[in-house]
């Protein structure tokens, strides 16, 4: 469950397909994995719609995935609440709060994560607090409802452009990988995907040109959607409504090579 981070948005792919992408998509391929091994039948659902903020995350998928009836739920929200006001903060908090509960009580396990933490552009700097606030109330309702946390928030790569995607806000397929491997390690899973060190990968070039094209590309439609009311996510589908079985095309995607670790 969750937003377009979690749809999977900015992996090395998903400008051609949206299956296959993603942390999540990642995840579910580390845990068919282990299934398989151990002999256990294992079955996925993607509820992520881009643009979606906590409350509709909350009313919209919290009720899709409990029809479902699953055994884990992963769900990432806020991100797209950056921007609203502190005022609001609070009503967000109870009826996260409420969503959560909904899942437990549905019988089955839930994993949060906590939001972005916007260190990679200097203009985004303005959001560093309003994200870490975020981030402790996410963490502060999941410790009282004993929910484990995947510490997005504190991953130290995403300091780096690499890490993030063309649009500056989704996580490049590195990012997603990351993501993943933190969340595979908080699960205690056994396999991981081979990350690389910052200083293996290109630096991209953030001169005057390529910022200019950022904001006329990636900027300008946000804050046009914005102003409307509407998000890039209106009158679409999850991509993975329904409990399937999860099979990733590791011949099509060479960078979805799990290792033990």
């Amino acid at each position: 469950m969750g937003d377009s981070l979690s749809e999977g948005l900015g992996d090395f792919t998903f400008k051609h397909y949206r299956d296959h992408n993603g942390w999540t998509d990642r995840l579910a391929a580390i845990l068919a994995r282990e299934a398989k091994e151990q002999e256990i039948s294992f079955k996925y659902a993607n509820l992520s719609i881009r643009g979606a903020g906590l409350e509709k995350i909350v009313k919209v998928q919290v009720p899709q995935a409990v029809k479902l009836r699953p055994s884990l739920v992963t769900v990432m929200a806020g991100s797209n609440d950056l921007f609203g006001s502190k005022s609001n903060r609070e009503n967000l908090r109870r009826i996260f709060r409420q969503g959560l509960i909904d899942l437990q009580d549905s019988g089955c396990h839930v994993v949060v994560a906590n939001t972005i933490n916007p260190l990679h552009l200097r203009i985004f700097r303005p959001l560093l607090h309003r994200a870490k606030a975020f981030s402790e109330m996410i963490e502060d309702v999941a410790l009282e409802l004993d929910v484990p946390v995947i510490d997005v928030h504190g991953i130290e790569n995403f300091r780096h452009l690499m890490f993030w995607a063309e649009d500056m806000v989704h996580f490049s397929g590195h990012g997603h990988i990351a993501v993943a491997n933190q969340a595979a390690s908080m699960l205690g899973l056994k396999y991981r995907y081979p990350e690389m060190d910052p200083q293996e990968l290109s630096v991209f070039s953030r001169g005057i040109v390529e910022t200019v094209e950022w904001l006329i590309r990636d900027v300008s439609p946000f804050i046009q959607r914005r102003l409307k009311g509407i998000t890039a996510g209106d009158r679409m589908l999850p991509k993975h409504m329904t409990l399937d079985q999860y099979v990733p095309s590791t011949s099509s995607h060479p960078n979805w090579e799990l290792i033990p670790r």
